[in-house]
């Protein structure tokens, strides 16, 4: 057996005997030497599974064989699978017992062998037929011999007979039937050791009324001397359980802060140790705990993994329906969440089961394990107690509680399971950034979202935002820029720009950078960010988010620091253009760029876009399609032209003068543009790029005074 688990083999020895088991065995033991009567008694021993009523045997044993008058015999009943080999081996072990003490006593027993032969003879050395031979009229005269030969011994034989309540109905009533027969052997004491409860209920429909009340009747019968068990002292039942629970911890080296401790305590203690009645499950918690604790130690919160253990071993059925039933457990009881009605029906289904769980436990046991379940579960209150737990779910993921959906099922597979990350290894990441090269860093993080998924590297790295230090966050952040190709934007129609890996990557780092107090250095590592090693579309991201606030003292930056970091964007989208203009390469956020650009030089961008457009009129259409916003929707998922509107126009036009735009369109498309009508879109994906040019020429047309728009970035 391995060093982490605890054996649960009974004790012989008195100096193991932790619940004052030995003094009730030694007067059994004392009773039996002192009687004087000769005639067969059946002793009972009583008590639960797990109470130590095999530890009894042992220490009745050890003191018997103290007296070498007293033979004993062992029977193992569960080893037999049938009537006729239990009566055989029953029959073969008395034989050898007393026929080694016959050899013993040659001599005085030699007017006994005169008389009836040697013993191998009363029963013949052939054992075959004994099962047949107590089955008929030589019964009687077979168990005559017998008792002649223990008169004539003097000696006195104990017979012990243990684990009768693991046997089926058939072979409890075989071997009950057994005793029985043989239980007038003359100075013969059978000790009989079970859980009344259970065999009277197994062999209760054979008589009577068929029930358990039948099958005490009848054991009534038999034993003349009942004894029940003494019960356990709860202070020692409660020092041994966390005995073990303290070597559990200690061989799989955890160790637990002081409020961790704390927690455990005066859970286990007011919620659990009612539940503890034998020693036998304080050995399967502690062997439970054993397990589980280095499979998943770093990975969970250990004192919940320590809790869900003791509902394993002390509330077995309110483990099972925890284990298939999340639903109750994990997800909010708000009226936010699911609307009155359904909130309701969730709360009334969960209080119905959680009355069936508790059909068997007694009143204070079942408030026990509710206290327990909602220390555990806190979305509970929210059931039981109408306490909205709004943020809770950012602190239970933080602490890797049961309750976090992203947990849960680790508490019950025992591993971290395929296209998770592991917390330990996560964490070693996470340590090793602060010191490691960025290559280094990047090539660990291309790694993890290849073996998980990008989103699941962003969910575990996000809840590291307040821990780390400024030289992992420059590090980090470098490293997670450096490989934003990795995070794809989003293309759902109801993103908002916020559900995508690319704007979650760029909010994470969002938020290290605010949480430090150093403006320059923070500074001087966005306009790294910036920086062309960055691909544009993520520094680009950066950029938007670094942006956000709506006062000075929400944003990162002053308004000159902001503007120095758009024309670093703007230098390097240049530089990577080369000849080819930036609405053809990169036809997204002309916006954010022609606006910091127009505010800064008029009159630079002015010429920049006048000498694409001059050398080819393509050149005004490809811009103006660049300019017309891209749109999706629940018809269309995928992305498409919408309308060039009067905003645009305006827009477009504070750029460059509208007389020289609409003499490039009408000296180059005139009759392409006039040959069909202007036609406005509302959901459809109709658009083209001449319909572009007819919605310019629209509001051209309609341009009577119309007031030059500020530029909105």
């Amino acid at each position: 057996m391995s060093k982490n688990f605890s054996s649960d083999k009974p004790v012989e020895n008195p100096e193991e005997d932790r619940f004052q088991r030995f003094g009730f065995s030694k007067r059994i033991a004392d009773t039996i030497k002192q009687r004087d009567a000769d005639e067969g008694i059946v002793i009972g021993i009583y008590g639960a599974w797990g109470e130590g009523k095999t530890s009894v045997l042992n220490f009745i044993q050890n003191e018997l064989n103290q007296d070498e008058t007293i033979l004993q015999v062992s029977l193992n009943p569960w080893r037999y699978n049938d009537e006729e080999t239990l009566i055989k081996n029953f029959l073969k072990k008395i034989a050898e017992v007393l026929g080694k003490e016959l050899d013993s006593k040659k001599e005085k027993f030699g007017s006994f062998i005169e008389r009836y032969g040697s013993f191998g003879s009363i029963i013949g050395k052939d054992l075959t037929d004994v099962g047949k031979t107590l089955s008929n009229v030589d019964l009687e005269e077979l168990k005559n011999r017998i008792d002649e030969f223990l008169k004539e011994s003097k000696s006195k034989l104990v017979i012990f007979v243990d684990d009768i309540d693991r046997l089926d109905k058939q072979e409890i009533y075989s071997l009950f039937r057994l005793v029985k027969l043989t239980a007038d052997f003359t100075n013969t004491t059978y000790i009989l050791s079970f859980d009344e409860q259970m065999v009277a209920s197994a062999i209760g429909d054979r008589f009577g009324a068929g029930n358990e009340k039948s099958g005490q009747n009848f054991l009534e019968k038999i034993i003349q001397v009942p004894l029940q068990i003494p019960q356990a002292q709860i202070a020692a039942l409660k020092k041994y359980c966390f005995e073990l629970v303290d070597k559990a911890i200690n061989e799989s080296e955890l160790e637990l802060n002081e409020e961790e401790v704390q927690r455990f305590v005066s859970a286990f203690s007011h919620n659990v140790l009612l539940r503890l009645s034998t020693p036998r499950m304080a050995v399967r918690y502690g062997n439970s705990l054993s397990f589980a604790i280095p499979l998943l130690k770093g990975e969970v919160n250990h004192v919940d993994l320590m809790l869900m253990e003791a509902i394993k071993i002390f509330y077995p059925k309110h483990y099972e329906f925890i284990k298939n039933n999340s639903i109750y457990f994990t997800s909010s009881y708000s009226s936010h969440s699911y609307g009155g009605q359904g909130v309701k029906g969730k709360k009334d289904e969960l209080s119905e089961h959680l009355d069936n769980l508790g059909s068997d436990l007694s009143k204070a046991e079942k408030g026990a394990i509710l206290n327990l379940l909602k220390s555990l579960f806190p979305r509970l209150n929210e059931a039981f107690h109408n306490t909205f737990q709004h943020e809770g779910h950012k602190e239970w993921l933080k602490e890797k509680r049961v309750v976090s959906t992203s947990y849960f099922n680790r508490y019950f597979s025992y591993a971290v399971i395929d296209g998770e990350l592991s917390d330990v290894a996560f964490d070693e990441f996470v340590n090793s950034v602060e010191k490691a090269e960025l290559v280094d860093t990047a090539k660990k993080i291309k790694e993890i979202i290849e073996h998980s998924s990008v989103d699941t590297f962003l969910f575990k790295i996000r809840t590291y935002e307040e821990d780390l230090s400024w030289k992992s966050t420059m590090n980090l952040s470098l490293s997670i820029s450096l490989m934003g190709d990795l995070f794809p934007k989003s293309k759902s129609f109801f993103a908002f720009g916020m559900d995508g890996a690319q704007s979650q990557a760029a909010i994470f780092i969002y938020n290290l950078l605010k949480k430090h107090k150093s403006e320059e250095d923070v500074f001087e590592l966005a306009k790294i960010l910036m920086g062309k090693d960055v691909p544009y579309d993520f520094a680009y991201a950066l950029n938007n988010w670094m942006r956000s606030g709506k006062t000075p003292e929400e944003k990162l930056f002053t308004n000159e620091q902001y503007t120095e970091l758009a024309k670093i964007l703007r230098t390097r989208l240049l530089e990577e253009c080369g000849e080819k203009p930036i609405f053809e390469v990169f036809p997204d956020n002309l916006s954010y760029i022609f606006s910091t650009w127009f505010e800064e030089s008029p009159k630079e961008l002015e010429t920049y876009l006048k000498g694409f457009i001059d050398k080819d009129a393509e050149q005004l259409k490809q811009l103006l399609v660049a300019m017309t916003p891209t749109a999706t929707s629940t018809n269309h998922p995928e992305p498409y032209k919408s309308n060039f509107t009067k905003e645009h126009y305006e827009y477009l036009t504070k750029l460059l003068d509208k007389d020289y735009l609409h003499k490039i369109i009408s000296d180059n498309y005139s009759e392409e543009v006039e040959k069909e009508k202007v036609q406005f879109f509302d959901f459809e994906n109709n658009q083209t790029d001449l319909n572009i040019l007819r919605q310019f020429e629209h509001w051209y047309s309609k341009d009577d005074g119309i007031q030059e728009a500020e530029i909105v970035e």
